[in-house]
Formats: C-alpha cells, structure tokens, sequence
C-alpha cells in the first residue's frame, strides 16, 4: 500500500511561483511545448544567450505573426 497524502493538493501561490517567466510577456503560455533541435552553429550561439528562453519566444512569436497569423500587432 502507497504511503503519504493520498490526495496532495498544491497551493496556489505554490503553483504560481514555481516558474517564473523570463520575458515580460503577459498572455497566457500554452500547456505543451514544443521542441526542435537547432543545426550545430546556430545551437551554440543561441544557447550562449543570456535569456535564451525570451529570446526563442520572442523570435518565434515574431515570425508567426508575421508569416501565418496575417502580421497581427504585438499583444504579449
């Protein structure tokens, strides 16, 4: 038999600290994410990045926006 809380519940100011956001972006982040491998060069520029996590939303958003979104205004 399992021990410990059989119904764990977490607080909700628990769940809202456990990751803070690096960029200053206010909607809402989707549930899952996506992952894709960079060729070699561009992997070691972009991973010597301070705030790479930012900087890969920002890049990203831009460009959807732009080429499949009908360039829709900034609305992070």
């Amino acid at each position: 038999m399992p021990k410990g809380n059989p119904d764990p519940v977490m607080p909700p100011k628990f769940v809202s600290s456990r990751f803070k956001r690096s960029d200053e972006t206010i909607e809402e982040l989707a549930d899952r994410n996506i992952q894709f491998r960079l060729t070699k060069s561009v992997d070691k520029v972009v991973r010597a990045l301070p705030d790479r996590s930012a900087w890969l939303r920002r890049v990203v958003t831009e460009a959807a926006r732009r080429e499949l979104m009908g360039n829709l205004e900034d609305k992070s």
